[in-house]
């Protein structure tokens, strides 16, 4: 099977990283995709079909300025970039060779953003039983508490009760030596 390329690894992983920034530039440039309904499989097939089968230079230029600045739509830098020397290279091959490229590339980048959300899933699972085993602890030491607060209460009203005693004794006793 064919390996991902790095210039394809690195806009699967701009994507998967920055979602929000591709579908706002596909936006820009006529695509049609809503930022509350987009998936990255949506992202991907649009991001690819610009690349490759329109060759969309001008979505080209505008993605590598966001891929350089780390996401940030409106810092200026150099236009020259590996996106257009892809497309460049893509200019000169017929439209049978675009379209199977472009779907080897939609497999490709399927199989990897599938992969990231494998993971995803992974370290969220993991997540959800860590957090369960911090609320079943924090269950049980609240109702350690409560135990041993209950248990204080009826040892304080013990204690209240043997000195509300003992001072009846003690001014039992005061009367008495009072009265002779």
């Amino acid at each position: 099977m064919d390996e991902i390329t790095p210039i394809n690894k690195k806009l699967n992983d701009f994507i998967y990283d920055k979602p929000d920034v591709v579908v706002v530039l596909l936006q820009q440039f006529g695509y049609e995709i809503k930022l509350k309904t987009a998936t990255l499989s949506k992202i991907t097939k649009l991001v690819y079909t610009a690349l490759y089968v329109k060759q969309d230079k001008a979505f080209a230029e505008a993605l590598d300025r966001a891929i350089s600045n780390d996401g940030e739509l409106n810092f200026a830098t150099a236009i020259v970039s590996i996106f257009t020397s892809v497309i460049g290279g893509v200019f000169a091959a017929e439209e049978g060779r675009k379209n199977r490229d472009l779907q080897k590339e939609l497999a490709l980048a399927q199989l990897s953003m599938n992969e990231k959300l494998t993971e995803e899933k992974i370290r969220s699972d993991q997540e959800i039983a860590r957090l369960t085993i911090m609320a079943n602890s924090i269950t049980e030491n609240r109702a350690t508490l409560y135990k041993e607060s209950t248990a204080r209460l009826k040892d304080t009203w013990l204690y209240v009760t043997g000195l509300g005693i003992g001072l009846g004794i003690l001014f039992g006793v005061y009367l008495i030596s009072v009265k002779e």
